[in-house]
C-alpha cells in the first residue's frame, strides 16, 4: 500500500487465487532489466526494484507468479480445482494431513503449495526482530481487530522453530518487518510459503487506525486491490493523464483466474483514496489517480467493511490452536453474510470437520498469545 493523503479503506472482492512459488529461475533477460516499470510479453506491467518485482504497487512477485504473468497474464497456469476454505490441513501447520491408526499427522504434500489456491489454515505470523514494541504492539491491535471481526485466526509463532523437525520443510509463516522511510508497505498475495515478509513503512505505525497494516495481511490472506475489479470502469474513472507510468501498473485489471463477488465497495480496505502524494504514482499529487463515475472523490475507510469481512468469512474457518488434527472451532463462527453462527449451528460444523465428532479431545490445546513479542 502507498502513502496516501487520507486514511486507507478496504475495498475487497476483487480477489485472485494464484500457484505456488517455484524454484525456477527468472530469465536472464528479466534478471538484466533496470529498475522502473516493466511490461511483460502478456501485456501486464510491473515494477523492479532490485531483485524484486512488484504488481500493482503493493504486491510482492514470487519467481512463479512472474512468471505466470509474463506467459499467461495471471498469477497461475491454469484455474485450480477447488475454491473455498482449508478443511484438510493442520491448522497450526497448514500441513494437509491424513489420520493414521497411531493418530500422527503425515504431510501429503511438501512443496511450497500444498493446496491449489494458497489460502491458510491459521495464519502463522512472526514479529520482525527490527520492529520496536511500539510497533509490535501496533500490529498486535491489527490482528485482533480482524480476529473479532472475521473467522481468520492468527498462531503467534515467533518464537518457535521455523522448521519441521521430522520432515526438514519450513513452516509458513508471515513476517512483520519494519522498513523505515520508505513510501510503500508491501506483501505477497496469498500463502507462497516458508516466511513470507510484510514489510511496512513508518507510516502504517503512525496512522491513529490499523487500516494499512490491516491492509497488506488481506493480500497475505488472497485479497487483491477493488480497483482492479473486472466491473471497476462501471464504478470509477480512472485519471490515466496524471498517472506515471507505475501508476499505470496499480490499476491492471485481471482478464481470467480470478474471484469476485458482490458489487464495487467503495470503502474497502483493498482500494486506494483518489489522492496519492507519492510523486511516482501521479505527476500532480494536486489531482486524483481515480473517482466515482460522477467525479466525486473516493475515501478509503479505516476499518474492514462488510464486504470485506464477508469474503474473509467465506474463506476462513476459525480454528483453534492445537497439537492434534481435530479442527476445533472458536467460540464465534461468522457466516459469509458476517452473521453468527448459532451454538447448534457451530457444533454441527465442528461435526461436519471432524467426521461426524462434535467433541474435540480433552487435551492437546496450544497457548496462543498474540502479545508475545520476545523469546526465553
Amino acid at each position: 500500500m502507498k502513502r496516501t493523503h487520507y486514511l486507507k479503506t478496504i475495498p475487497l472482492l476483487a480477489v485472485l487465487f494464484f500457484l505456488s512459488c517455484s524454484k525456477d529461475k527468472q530469465s536472464n533477460e528479466s534478471d538484466n532489466q533496470k529498475d522502473g516499470p516493466i511490461t511483460l510479453k502478456s501485456g501486464v506491467m510491473v515494477e523492479k526494484k532490485g531483485a524484486d518485482y512488484f504488481w500493482e504497487g503493493d504486491i510482492r512477485l514470487t519467481k512463479e507468479q512472474y512468471k505466470n504473468l509474463d506467459l499467461y497474464g495471471q498469477l497461475q497456469s491454469k484455474k485450480p480445482d477447488y475454491v473455498g476454505a482449508e478443511k484438510n490441513a493442520h491448522p497450526v501447520y497448514n500441513v494437509p494431513f491424513q489420520n493414521t491408526a497411531q493418530g500422527r499427522t503425515i504431510p501429503r504434500a511438501f512443496s511450497i503449495y500444498p493446496t491449489a489456491y494458497n489460502l491458510w489454515a491459521m495464519v502463522r505470523i512472526i514479529y520482525g526482530s527490527n520492529l520496536t514494541l511500539a510497533e509490535k504492539q501496533k500490529v498486535r491491535s491489527a490482528l485482533l481487530e480482524m480476529q473479532s471481526n472475521t473467522n481468520v485466526r492468527f498462531y503467534n509463532a515467533t518464537c518457535e522453530p521455523l522448521v519441521d523437525p521430522t520432515y526438514g520443510f519450513t513452516y509458513p509463516n508471515i513476517e512483520f518487518w519494519s522498513t523505515d522511510g520508505a513510501d510503500v508497505s508491501e506483501s505477497n498475495l496469498g500463502r507462497t510459503g516458508g516466511v513470507q515478509r510484510i514489510n511496512l513503512a513508518d507510516f502504517a505505525f503512525n496512522s491513529w487506525d490499523n487500516s494499512v497494516i490491516i491492509h497488506e495481511i488481506c493480500h497475505a490472506l488472497g485479497l487483491r486491490h477493488e480497483h482492479t475489479r473486472l466491473d471497476r470502469n462501471s464504478f470509477v474513472t480512472v485519471n490515466t493523464s496524471n498517472l506515471t507510468s507505475s501508476g499505470l501498473a496499480q490499476f491492471n485489471i485481471p482478464s481470467t483466474n480470478y474471484y469476485q463477488t458482490g458489487t464495487y465497495d467503495y470503502t474497502s480496505v483493498m482500494g486506494y483514496s483518489s489522492y496519492t502524494s507519492s510523486t511516482s504514482i501521479v505527476h500532480n499529487t494536486s489531482l486524483p489517480m481515480y473517482t466515482k463515475t460522477d467525479g466525486t472523490d473516493i475515501y478509503q475507510g479505516s476499518f474492514l467493511s462488510n464486504s470485506d469481512r464477508s469474503w474473509i468469512n467465506y474463506f476462513y474457518i476459525p480454528y483453534m490452536a492445537r497439537t492434534d488434527v481435530y479442527a476445533e472451532l472458536a467460540p464465534t463462527v461468522y457466516k459469509s453474510d458476517n452473521t453468527i453462527m448459532t451454538p447448534s449451528e457451530r457444533l454441527d460444523f465442528q461435526a461436519y470437520l471432524n467426521n461426524g465428532n462434535p467433541t474435540p479431545p480433552n487435551c492437546c490445546t496450544l497457548a496462543n498469545d498474540l502479545g508475545k513479542f520476545t523469546c526465553p
